[in-house]
């Protein structure tokens, strides 16, 4: 293959002109390399060009041959530019076949990336030869540089809507004679069924006030998943070492005293209960890291590597205020909302699921009945923006309140956690009453007697789950209804309560 001119950028012009004769040959080749085909890796000014408009018709779903692909360059105005319609067609002259379309698909992101990082390199270099740089500010620079660079190799993967279409069908076909979760269960039965498991790419902000109990919230959502259906988890924790996040879930599976664990305070009976009941400890796959102040390029970093590696399924965030942006930001709010983006990025590129717990503003305290609100979200509105979900935790208890309304129910608020709903972008708004063991820093389903409850906040009303239940669906759907709410005396119409932040035109 030809390579570059020692006095160009590395490139090999054969593989670009391969790789696009290949899609043109046959119409299955960009299917195979959709995920890693992007314009930025063509190092040819034509070829750019001709990538771009490929990649346009088949955004639009449109056939790709010699003739549309020519008729969308007329459409940019760019045809002098490829050389007209002599040299698109010389594409495919010595192609016969495009059987190896994903070996030359990566020798161009190869070369790609060495352009990017000799790029990178040359600006670090003439900058680390300026003393009057902040060498700490040119490094985290440098590695956030590195990381866009990578972007850029490495591209979304592309689908035409027909492939998502079927895709999201058989899913939901799987779901339904399986009976199981589209997202990661937490084993609390409401919160699931609300959510039908924490969704891959969300991203959800779990907040509350000091001792609301949002990092006994987080380790409870944790357990179930990992040591019942053995998806891997990794932790980040700027806030608590790992061993005492570990002494929290011994607590929570044994039932000893979790300040009797972290003191080593400990009777040989209490290690036994331990021992035994806590044995899945040992092989869970749970990951934690517990580095402080950690920085958002360094979490991606270690994430990505946990997610090829160990194939995690979520990522706790404890706490998000304790994060690093890594890159200079004019005030902390500025910082806080590249935290919040990156963070909505990082589950979207993995495609998993993120909560990120979040301390709030002190005008909770300001309010009668302390609860909070989205406005509370502390140092930055963008992370209201950038959650697909976000979650209050809220303990009635501990502000001296004995009885805890909501529409017509009243909770006795001893042990009562009330886990708020104030913004879903693809579901219900409410409050989900469970139980906080404060001994343990556990939290449990709530018992009820016949019927488990779900507050609406939005609507004031109560709305009945049966115990047997296993579906938590819109009543607009055309699912039966009575399995969900029979026997409530509530009408089955118009019930539920969207959320009036979701931005869908739907």
């Amino acid at each position: 293959m030809k390579k570059e001119k020692k006095d160009e950028m590395p490139n090999v012009i054969d593989a670009e002109l391969i790789v696009l004769g290949s899609i043109l040959i046959d119409k299955t080749a960009l299917d195979r390399i959709a995920s890693d085909f992007s314009i930025n890796l063509f190092y040819d000014a034509k070829n750019r060009i001709i990538a771009g408009a490929i990649l346009n018709l088949y955004r639009e779903n449109k056939p790709i041959d010699l003739l549309t692909l020519f008729n969308k360059i007329k459409e940019l105005d760019k045809q002098d530019e490829v050389g007209g319609i002599s040299f698109i067609s010389s594409l495919t002259n010595h192609i016969s076949s495009a059987s190896n379309i994903e070996f030359h698909i990566r020798i161009l992101q190869q070369e790609a990336l060495r352009r990017n990082l000799i790029e990178i390199g040359t600006i670090a270099s003439s900058k680390s030869l300026d003393p009057s740089q902040d060498v700490f500010e040119l490094f985290n620079q440098t590695q956030n540089n590195l990381d866009d660079a990578l972007k850029k190799v490495i591209n979304y993967e592309i689908k035409n809507v027909g492939s998502i279409h079927d895709s999201i069908l058989l899913k939901s076909i799987e779901m339904l004679q399986t009976g199981s979760k589209s997202g990661v269960v937490t084993g609390l039965r409401l919160l699931d069924n609300v959510t039908n498991g924490w969704q891959n790419s969300d991203l959800i902000i779990l907040a509350g006030r000091p001792s609301m109990g949002k990092t006994a919230a987080a380790i409870s959502m944790c357990i179930h998943p990992s040591l019942e259906k053995n998806e891997p988890i990794a932790i980040f924790s700027l806030e608590m070492s790992n061993e005492q996040l570990v002494s929290r879930m011994q607590s929570y599976l044994s039932g000893v005293n979790v300040s009797k664990i972290v003191k080593k305070q400990l009777s040989m009976n209490e290690i036994d209960e331990i021992a035994k009941k806590a044995i899945g400890l040992k092989n869970a796959p749970l990951f934690i890291d517990d580095t402080p102040n950690i920085s958002l390029l360094d979490l991606k970093g270690k994430a990505r590597k946990l997610k090829k590696e160990s194939g995690i399924k979520l990522i706790v965030v404890d706490y998000l205020q304790l994060m690093r942006s890594g890159v200079k930001a004019s005030s902390r709010e500025q910082e806080i909302a590249e935290i919040s983006r990156g963070l909505k990025g990082l589950a979207k590129e993995l495609n998993i699921p993120i909560i990120a717990l979040s301390q709030l503003s002190r005008g909770v305290e300001m309010r009668g009945d302390k609860k909070p609100m989205l406005q509370d979200l502390r140092e930055s509105g963008q992370i209201e923006q950038d959650a697909d979900m976000v979650l209050f935790c809220y303990r009635p208890e501990y502000y001296g309140i004995d009885t805890y309304e909501v529409g017509n129910q009243s909770f006795d608020a001893n042990g009562l956690f009330m886990l708020i709903i104030a913004k879903h972008r693809n579901g219900e708004l409410g409050e989900i009453p469970l139980t906080f063991i404060h001994e343990q820093t556990k939290l449990t389903n709530h018992e009820f007697g016949q019927q488990p409850p779900i507050a609406n906040q939005e609507e004031n009303r109560i709305f009945v789950q049966q115990n047997n239940a296993t579906e938590y669906s819109n009543a607009s759907n055309e699912t039966p209804k009575s399995s969900l709410l029979a026997n409530t005396g509530f009408d089955t119409e118009d019930i539920f309560k969207s959320d009036d932040n979701d931005e869908t035109p739907f």
